[in-house]
């Protein structure tokens, strides 16, 4: 297993960007997850937040036979911003198509992945319902969508203001950085749906976000197959993370259902 970095040459961002990857010993051919990094509210937060984890990811990496690729994004949501810094485009366009190829991984969607937590949980059913057709699974813990309640008012303001472009967060409601515009429109125009795995734990300040977007699922988005699962204990820590990733990737991996999940929480409660 490893651990490293490497530079990606952006035209559509006009910079050369540091990519970290943890990969199994052998990664030919491997599966691809594409994990994003939090936020820190306008305080400049990118990939080297993953820097302290490097032992956890690379083990992660060869557990599951996933190379895991950490782009940069700060306190954006990985969107197009209002000031014209065009992340999703950087990602759906450049990120996604060209490093596959360039490190000889599957592209097959259905063994490739975004997630993330926090920004990056709302980040990844961003860009995975923004491009169905190239990720076949989709990881969210500790977060939702954003305008589903007033938390982004105080907790995010900086993206408010700065990413969005609005006055209020929800505001952008139906604007392409309301992802149920994504999904609805994918399922009507017949295009291939990822299955959402999507977490949050019952003491997290971010069950503001998640559970109305769970309420969504349930009562919009059922063309989806989606798993929602609210664990008792849990904030917006670490060690959610780490519980809860590791989860997501042995779901991603075919080493557990939805099921045998609900029933581990069963018993912990």
């Amino acid at each position: 297993m490893a651990f490293f970095s490497l530079d990606f040459d952006s035209t559509i961002l006009g910079r050369r960007e540091t990519i970290l990857v943890a990969a199994p010993e052998h990664p030919d051919n491997s599966a691809v997850l594409y994990l994003l990094h939090g936020g820190g509210g306008g305080g400049g937060v990118d990939n080297r937040s993953w820097l302290p984890q490097k032992d956890r990811l690379s083990r992660w990496a060869e557990t599951y036979g996933v190379t895991i690729l950490m782009p940069s994004a700060p306190d954006s949501f990985f969107a197009n911003t209002c000031g014209g810094v065009r992340y999703q485009d950087f990602m759906l366009e450049e990120f996604c198509r060209e490093m596959p190829e360039r490190l000889g991984l599957s592209r097959a969607r259905e063994e490739t992945a975004v997630a993330g937590m926090s920004m990056g949980g709302t980040s990844a059913f961003r860009l995975g319902l923004a491009a169905p057709e190239r990720f076949g699974w989709i990881g969210c813990l500790s977060s939702g969508n954003l305008w589903t309640s007033d938390l982004s008012n105080r907790v995010h303001a900086y993206a408010v203001k700065n990413v969005f472009g609005v006055e209020r967060i929800q505001d952008i409601e139906g604007t392409e950085y309301d992802f149920f515009a994504d999904a609805l429109r994918d399922v009507r125009e017949g295009r291939p749906l990822p299955v959402i795995f999507h977490a949050c734990g019952g003491e997290d300040h971010a069950l503001e976000h998640a559970r109305p977007t769970a309420k969504w699922f349930a009562e919009h988005g059922t063309a989806f197959d989606y798993h929602y699962f609210e664990p008792e204990k849990g904030g917006h820590t670490d060690d959610f993370f780490r519980v809860w990733m590791e989860r997501f990737l042995q779901f991603f991996r075919g080493q557990i259902s939805a099921e045998a999940i609900e029933a581990e929480m069963n018993r912990a409660e």
